[in-house]
């Protein structure tokens, strides 16, 4: 089999993963809180020329616009380790235009998100996580809230891209999500991809599509949406799904076959595992909260 092929063969099987979990926790009904007000994102504006960069249009058009801007230059690094305080202003005096000082998925989506807040758009950013245990990868993006098509369009940073149906609408994480587990069309493009040929395009981007499906087995979303890291995270989660187990079999999984040169992690991970092992089941949301619009 060709790369493709293979690609497409494991989508399918991530797809047959989501189908048999379609069912969410009702959960809590805690909600998501968004704060434009936030005196950092003057200086964000004004200091990276958002608004130059956005012109004019929808929100999607706008984001779309930060998210091509920001991404290529936003070096990418799985293993930088947070050091920098996580708001949009030091990442960016860190990272932007610096290939020697690489960041990883969660902050330049904490980057892409506080940019958008900074222009009055509404956006959060998503942990996507597998469902197995034993993978040393997850992801995370950013879902902004378009009042134009009254619907939430997810965006990812790392990829300069979104997904789209075939229709060409820039769909949501839980319309994505959906349309694997049915085995019905979507596909990942970037922000420039001319938007004909979509069964090419899907071909195309067949490894990130696999890719992306992997990791939509539950999400963890910010649950204060402001500049600056938030004090709690909410988990929507497939029924009958322990995360605690899950947390824990993963950490042990890092530690066990951690690469040698990123040896100075593992302490940080046993300091994880012993707070999980010892910690409850973490409290699930109801995934209404996550699909409902902000306003």
């Amino acid at each position: 089999m060709n790369k493709i092929e293979i690609a497409e063969e494991k989508l399918h099987i991530y797809s047959g993963i989501l189908l048999n979990y379609q069912e969410f926790e009702k959960g809590n009904h805690e909600t998501i809180s968004y704060d434009f007000t936030c005196p950092e994102f003057h200086e964000l504006k004004e200091k990276y020329q958002l608004t130059a960069i956005v012109e004019k249009g929808s929100d999607f058009q706008k984001a779309k616009r930060l998210l091509h801007y920001f991404a290529p230059r936003l070096h990418h690094n799985s293993w930088y380790d947070n050091h920098i305080e996580c708001n949009a202003l030091k990442l960016l005096e860190y990272s932007l235009n610096n290939k020697e000082h690489g960041i990883n998925c969660l902050n330049k989506s904490k980057i892409l998100e506080e940019c958008c807040l900074a222009l009055q758009i509404y956006a959060r950013r998503v942990s996507i996580l597998p469902y197995s245990p034993y993978d040393y990868d997850n992801h995370v993006v950013v879902e902004i809230f378009d009042r134009q098509l009254n619907k939430w369009i997810m965006l990812d940073p790392t990829t300069d891209g979104y997904f789209i149906d075939e229709n060409k609408l820039p769909l949501s994480l839980l319309e994505i999500r959906d349309r694997f587990a049915n085995d019905e069309f979507v596909t990942f493009v970037t922000s420039t991809n001319r938007l004909d040929h979509l069964d090419n395009l899907r071909k195309k981007h067949m490894d990130i599509n696999q890719y992306i499906c992997k990791n939509f087995f539950y999400f963890m979303i910010d649950q204060e949406c402001k500049f600056g890291e938030p004090e709690h995270r909410l988990i929507f989660c497939p029924t009958s799904y322990s995360v605690k187990k899950n947390k824990i079999a993963n950490l042990k999984y890092r530690i066990k076959y951690l690469p040698e040169e990123n040896k100075k992690m593992e302490n940080k991970f046993k300091q994880s595992l012993s707070e999980m092992i010892n910690s409850q089941e973490p409290s699930k949301t109801n995934i209404e909260n996550m699909a409902k619009a902000p306003i």
